[in-house]
């Protein structure tokens, strides 16, 4: 078979493949992009929610319709309902963009919601206008090596394609495994994540949702679910780390959509099951092993989805313009080693993306401790929720005494609250805010000092409440 010679040569073409084509053809790097389907987003039945940093950071974003992308649906609104342990919705609020949101179009829509297989598609031919190969209908079976050293990659069919490797794999990342730069994802590194994808009338969406763009189940009984709105429809998921589940993924999926508000919504909706889809997604406090001779990961190939939601489409985008543009720099200046290729670690360190992983272990470990721990702590979590949001706005009994007889109740949770408090909720706030704003919380010696203090005037006052409604 023969050697076919590029500057760069990318596996995958979804958004974080498509974006580094793009990124490299404008370069004037000769690239080549390949993707195992008929057409980038084949493989990929799933939607997403685009969110506002996409607009923001590429400029190709305002070119996105309904005319490429019939599925694309813009809300302001996010529905949150909190899920008891007996599967009931024990309450449920409606959040928009804050006054603190400061750019457009985040103060307009949360996330523009599409499908990825009209997504895909359309991104990837900005990469082929701009000069890009797209090989379809092409799987990567494993790299080119020369005197044990990455040089390019080899096709199912024996053909050759030599240059700087960008892997854009996914979480099952060939480029990875083949570079030595992971076998495999630990299980604490990586979820399962499942969804029924339902079939409803656009104008029923309109007529019945309104703004909404999506809404967040959150559970004492199953992971925290996502469900998503598009023009035609909606998804209802979750996923959660493959070292938490004690049974079939399918058993609290299914539990979730038969609980009464679900199935009073489907009913209204009038909508028809259309799909279940199923996928794996790193998700971890930080990317590590991101680059080696020749070769750099982007996207779900490098771990790169955010350490909160893990969302995966904007850093894919992100990371796949930084490793183009280290690639570039690489070519000028014929060097791609492991040493060189570095500067792709400093570049995507400087992006947003980058200021997310800032932050990154102590945002993923407090979205793991609370709705992806159902049973240990959104059990007595939305209790909790629920009785601040409506025990207050209740008429049977005098206000004073209702907020009285809350106050009661949040005392009793203040056993589970602190520790909450001091393992999880601050040191994500002194991850964000700096240590020099956060000196109390930045001393454990003397925050613990302080707790027992915080804790008996709290206990105290609540004694207070007791006494006056005795």
């Amino acid at each position: 078979m023969s050697i076919h010679n590029y500057d760069v040569v990318i596996v995958g073409a979804g958004p974080g493949g498509s974006t580094a084509a793009k990124e490299a053809a404008e370069s004037g790097l000769k690239t080549i992009f390949f993707e195992r389907g008929r057409k980038p987003g084949e493989k990929n039945s799933s939607g997403s929610g685009l969110g506002p940093r996409m607009w923001l950071d590429f400029d190709i974003m305002k070119e996105l319709s309904p005319d490429v992308c019939p599925s694309m649906r813009a809300g302001t609104a996010a529905r949150h309902y909190f899920v008891d342990s007996n599967d009931e919705v024990a309450s449920y609020i409606m959040t928009r963009p804050t006054s603190s949101v400061n750019y457009e179009p985040a103060k307009s829509f949360i996330t523009m919601n599409i499908y990825r297989s009209e997504f895909d598609p359309w991104l990837a031919k900005f990469a082929t206008d701009a000069g890009a190969e797209l090989k379809t209908s092409t799987l990567i079976v494993g790299l080119l090596k020369e005197d044990g050293k990455v040089v390019g990659v080899i096709d199912e069919k024996g053909e050759k394609y030599r240059g700087i490797v960008i892997g854009a794999d996914g979480v099952i990342s060939t480029v990875a495994r083949e570079s030595g730069l992971r076998s495999k994802w630990a299980q604490k590194q990586v979820t399962i994540t499942i969804q029924y994808d339902f079939e409803v009338s656009p104008k029923k969406i309109d007529d019945i949702m309104g703004d909404e763009t999506l809404a967040v189940w959150w559970s004492a009984v199953f992971p925290a679910a996502y469900q998503v709105f598009f023009n035609d429809g909606f998804h209802i998921g979750f996923g959660n780390w493959m070292s938490w589940w004690d049974k079939n993924p399918l058993h609290y999926l299914n539990r979730c959509i038969k609980l009464k508000y679900f199935q009073r919504l489907v009913r209204i909706l009038d909508a028809k099951p259309r799909e279940f889809q199923s996928h794996l997604l790193p998700w971890q406090g930080e990317p590590y092993d991101t680059h080696t001779d020749n070769v750099m990961l982007i996207g779900d190939a490098g771990g790169f989805p955010c350490p909160l939601e893990a969302e995966g489409m904007y850093p894919a985008m992100i990371t796949g313009r930084a490793a183009a543009e280290v690639a570039a720099e690489a070519i000028s200046e014929g060097d791609t080693s492991i040493e060189f290729l570095s500067r792709y670690d400093t570049a995507w360190k400087k992006t947003s993306v980058g200021e997310d992983f800032e932050a990154g272990s102590e945002l993923y470990s407090i979205w793991k401790a609370l709705p992806f721990s159902p049973r240990e702590n959104m059990s007595w979590i939305v209790p909790l929720v629920s009785e601040v949001l409506g025990g207050i706005i209740d008429w049977s009994e005098p206000h004073p005494k209702r907020i009285r007889q809350v106050a009661r109740t949040i005392k009793g949770y203040l056993p589970k609250i602190i520790p909450m408090l001091m393992k999880e909720i601050l040191p994500l706030l002194t991850a964000s805010l700096g240590e020099e704003k956060m000196d109390l919380v930045t001393n454990p010696e003397k925050l613990l000092a302080a707790m027992p203090e915080v804790e008996l005037a709290l206990a105290q006052a609540f004694m207070s409440a007791d006494d006056e409604e005795e």
